[in-house]
């Protein structure tokens, strides 16, 4: 049973006391072998998909509890003994197990005795870690965890601890039952981005606008959406609706002031932010202006640590007669994947009322706001 001991230059603040609802994360004793023996390290049915093989005594686990022990003293291990609040008997682990500094990437492995199973401990424990360790390491990118395909509950816990699916690579590590498919679940740094990060960038892409009058007119109760997506892990095919064949897509060349008067049919006042300089990327219907959006740099920011380039989908139009085709909005996904393809790590959609328009190409709502600012959730 090897937790990661290689050297480590992040900045890192070591195994500190944790606390939750119900739990208490703490640093091990070598006083904790009986209890970590019965619990788990010694059961094979808990052991059956771990990397190391079950223990044989309560000796041999007495004498790895001595070498973490004295890990702990270069304040670069993170190693947890998982108790119950008002109880010190440690009943799992919980642990970075590898760590990866070029990516900034940190990979978690827990276990937990069987008796405790399905209580929904591990999740909140998995959880508690991985805030903990992107608030301590701020240039921590990236944490991950991993199981045996076959091992459906662990991927649950990574599930309900708010981690992303990423994929499975086959027969690529080995466990108890022999080499295994591997699930991958991910969390990073900005998928914990705030509602005051998403503020703050609100701010930054449009300076002063709540003071804007329309803003400050806006009817009590009416709230528009902003909305963000992630563009490397953005797939083009998630939207793929099936157009007839004079339905085109292209960057605008033609006439500004004609296509001025298109867009004054849908919001009179969005004309003046269409120029002769601008990026305009249009849908046709038989070579006629039937959609149109403004491609917009909205330059480097920072969400919760992290330098970010993004891009804007601006005045997003479909004019009357050519709605409800699916001509917008593969546009849009068009736009999102100019984006994507130009190096933006993030699209950002301002001032929408249609959030479940946007969100079936893999936008999702950051913020809401009104005419008093951001509607606090």
């Amino acid at each position: 049973m090897l937790w990661f001991r290689k050297e480590n230059t992040m900045n890192t603040v070591g195994t500190r006391t944790i606390e939750t609802e119900r739990l208490v994360l703490r640093r091990y004793k070598v006083e904790d072998a009986e209890d970590m023996y019965n619990n788990w390290a010694g059961d094979p049915e808990v052991t059956k998909f771990l990397s190391w093989p079950t223990h044989t005594s309560a000796e041999f686990t007495k004498s790895l509890l001595t070498k973490w022990v004295s890990f702990y003293e270069d304040g670069k291990t993170y190693n947890w003994g998982i108790t119950l609040k008002g109880d010190d008997h440690v009943i799992g682990n919980i642990a970075v197990v590898e760590r990866d500094e070029r990516t900034c990437s940190y990979e978690i492995g827990y276990c937990l005795g069987k008796k405790y199973w399905g209580r929904g401990i591990m999740p909140e424990a998995l959880r508690a870690v991985i805030r903990y360790l992107f608030e301590g390491e701020s240039d921590l990118n990236r944490i991950y965890a991993t199981h045996d395909l076959r091992n459906t509950k662990s991927g649950r816990v990574m599930q309900k601890a708010g981690m992303t699916f990423d994929g499975v690579l086959r027969g690529s590590k080995k466990n108890n039952l022999g080499i295994h498919d591997t699930a991958y679940y991910s969390v990073l740094r900005t998928d914990l981005a705030t509602e005051e990060d998403y503020e703050k960038l609100l701010l930054e892409l449009k300076p002063g606008f709540f003071e804007r009058d329309y803003v400050r007119n806006l009817p009590d109760g009416e709230t528009p959406y902003e909305q963000i997506l992630r563009l490397q892990s953005f797939n083009p095919k998630i939207y793929d609706k099936k157009l007839p064949a004079n339905v085109t897509f292209g960057f605008y060349d033609g006439d500004i002031e004609e296509l001025r008067g298109l867009v004054a049919q849908v919001v009179p006042h969005w004309p003046q932010f269409f120029t002769k300089e601008s990026r305009i990327y249009c849908g046709y219907v038989d070579g006629k202006v039937a959609s149109f959006c403004l491609l917009e740099d909205g330059g480097e920011h920072v969400i919760n640590g992290v330098k970010c380039r993004v891009g804007e989908p601006g005045c997003v139009g479909t004019l009357p007669e050519y709605r409800d085709r699916g001509i917008g909005l593969t546009m849009i996904r068009n736009v999102t994947e100019i984006f994507r393809q130009e190096l933006y790590d993030f699209s950002y959609i301002h001032y929408t009322y249609e959030p479940q328009w946007y969100a079936k190409i893999g936008y999702k709502t950051v913020l809401r706001w009104g005419n008093r600012g951001v509607v606090k959730e």
